[in-house]
């Protein structure tokens, strides 16, 4: 177990000494969204590095329980950027992740297994845009929101769970399915300081050939995905602001050759906390972040690692 957490250790040092561009989060000029282009902005370079620790699952109905006998941990590392297209109104940005994960279950060998995890490459157009002044009811202009709608696709080329090469699966890295989102978010100025920020998206998940354990092939529909988002966002001033919030993950049931999987149906609801800082306004951003899963019964369901996640990033914002 220690050598397997030295290595894991190795590994979070290597990926946090190298050159990063990280998380965006929160201000009037820059996206609150990781690798997104903010008002203003000609385009993004980003970089995080996030830590997950498990400490629980959530069962089929929905029951969280302490992982006993059990070490679960996550590296993450993500590239992120973003570029207008020859107008304020569209951009397109793309996500590339990088896992290194550790599994030491109850019965099994412990492995540390990485790899490219799935990545997505999404258009995302500006119908309206807040003046990030406030709500002024003399004034009509200031109940505009910044909308954004957006639609995109994730690709399978992380390791797939039908894939795996090891018992626990530490090598699996994304799920092996084509994936269409197409989602919208919402940011509004309450004052000039505080903002409401809402999210929401809806992964249609293709089929896809799997093989049993009996090395039959059979045609699998992984469930699809819907996505929300609610954060507070509060600028303490030009340089520094901080944001808390909940995310939330429902998947639909999978079928396996056209049969519904009794019991697939998965819920994940976490909350967040975060902080960013301008090193050089409005140019190079860091951010940090803590998310986590609380454990009480009912708020997750066939969640089978559930823990802390820990993120660190720096974003270069490019300006006119």
């Amino acid at each position: 177990m220690r050598r397997a957490k030295a290595f894991l250790i190795a590994g979070l040092i290597t990926c946090a000494v190298a050159p990063a561009r990280a998380q965006s989060c929160c201000t009037a000029t820059g996206s609150n969204e990781f690798g997104v282009v903010g008002p203003r902005h000609l385009a993004v370079l980003a970089a995080q590095i996030a830590y997950d620790h498990g400490f629980g699952s959530f069962d089929a109905k929905g029951n969280y329980a302490q992982l006993d006998n059990a070490e679960v941990d996550d590296v993450t590392f993500t590239l992120g950027g973003g570029v207008r297209l020859g107008t304020p109104l569209l951009q397109l940005h793309g996500l590339v992740p990088l896992k290194l994960q550790h599994r030491e279950l109850q019965g099994l060998p412990g492995e540390t297994r990485g790899g490219l995890a799935d990545v997505s490459l999404t258009l995302r157009a500006t119908l309206l845009e807040d003046g990030a002044t406030g709500i002024d009811g003399s004034r009509s202009e200031s109940f505009v929101p910044t909308l954004e709608p957006f639609v995109g696709v994730r690709a399978p080329t992380g390791r797939s769970p039908s894939n795996s090469e090891t018992p626990s699966q530490a090598d699996v890295t994304g799920d092996g399915a084509w994936a269409a989102v197409a989602g919208l978010s919402v940011t509004k100025y309450v004052t000039r300081r505080e903002a409401v920020l809402l999210g929401a998206s809806y992964a249609r998940r293709f089929p896809h050939d799997v093989k049993s354990a009996g090395g039959k092939s059979l045609r699998f529909t992984p469930g699809d995905e819907i996505d929300a988002r609610l954060g507070l966002l509060h600028v303490f001033d030009l340089h520094w602001s901080a944001q808390l919030g909940a995310t939330g993950r429902w998947t639909l049931p999978a079928s396996s050759d056209g049969e519904e999987a009794p019991g697939s149906d998965t819920r994940r609801i976490r909350f967040v906390a975060g902080l960013s800082h301008f090193l050089t306004y409005p140019e190079l951003q860091l951010t940090a972040s803590l998310t986590g899963d609380p454990p009480i019964d009912g708020i997750g369901k066939q969640v089978p690692f559930a823990g802390m996640t820990a993120a660190i990033g720096v974003q270069r914002n490019f300006v006119k």
